[in-house]
C-alpha cells in the first residue's frame, strides 16, 4: 500500500512538472509575439473599405442632421374633416380660439436655439426666437412662455390648457390681449 502511495505522488509531481514546463514554454511564445507586434509600425488610414464605410456613415449623419420637415397642413385638426358648424355644435364643441384669430401657444423647447408651437388660424406654427411672425417680432421665448412685439405693443402668451368643449388638440392658449 505504501508503495502505489508514493508511485501516485510521483505521478502527481510528475504532471505538475510537465504542465508548470508547458505554462512556462506558451508565456514565452506568447510574450515573444507580443514583443514583434510591438516592433511593427501600424499605419492607420490604408485600409479602403474602412475609410469609405466612415465617409458613407458620416455622409448619412450629416443628411439626418440637415433634414427638416415641414408639414403645409396640420393633421390634427379635425375642422378639415369635419366641417359643418351645425354638426360641430350637436357635439357640443365650439370654435377653437385659433379659429377666431387669436393665437395661443401650445409647446416650446427651450435650448441652443428656443423655439415655440403656436396654433393660429387652424394651423401649427413653428417659430424661433428673432423670427418675424405675422407681424410680430418673437423676443423671448422661455419654457412656460413667449413674449412678442408688434408697433410698440407687447403680447405675452403663456402656455396653459385649452378650454374644455373646444375642437383643438390639448395644449394652451392665450392670456392677455386678443390680436
Amino acid at each position: 500500500m505504501g508503495h502505489r502511495v508514493n508511485v501516485l505522488w510521483g505521478i502527481i509531481v510528475a504532471l505538475l512538472v510537465v504542465c508548470m514546463i508547458w505554462i512556462g514554454y506558451s508565456n514565452y511564445s506568447i510574450s515573444k509575439k507580443v514583443e514583434s507586434l510591438g516592433k511593427q509600425k501600424i499605419t492607420l488610414g490604408t485600409d479602403e473599405q474602412l475609410k469609405e464605410t466612415v465617409n458613407t456613415l458620416e455622409k448619412n449623419l450629416n443628411d439626418r442632421l440637415a433634414y427638416k420637415t415641414k408639414v403645409e397642413n396640420d393633421p390634427l385638426d379635425l375642422t378639415k374633416v369635419i366641417q359643418s358648424k351645425v354638426f360641430l355644435a350637436s357635439l357640443g364643441l365650439k370654435e377653437t380660439l385659433e379659429q377666431q384669430g387669436r393665437m395661443r401657444l401650445s409647446a416650446t423647447v427651450i435650448g441652443d436655439s428656443p423655439s415655440a408651437v403656436l396654433k393660429f388660424m387652424g394651423r401649427s406654427h413653428i417659430v424661433h426666437q428673432g423670427e418675424l411672425f405675422n407681424g410680430f417680432m418673437v423676443e423671448k421665448i422661455t419654457a412656460a412662455s413667449m413674449t412678442m412685439t408688434k408697433g410698440g405693443a407687447r403680447l405675452v402668451l403663456i402656455n396653459e390648457s385649452a378650454p374644455e368643449g373646444e375642437l383643438s388638440e390639448s395644449g394652451s392658449s392665450i392670456t392677455g390681449q386678443n390680436y
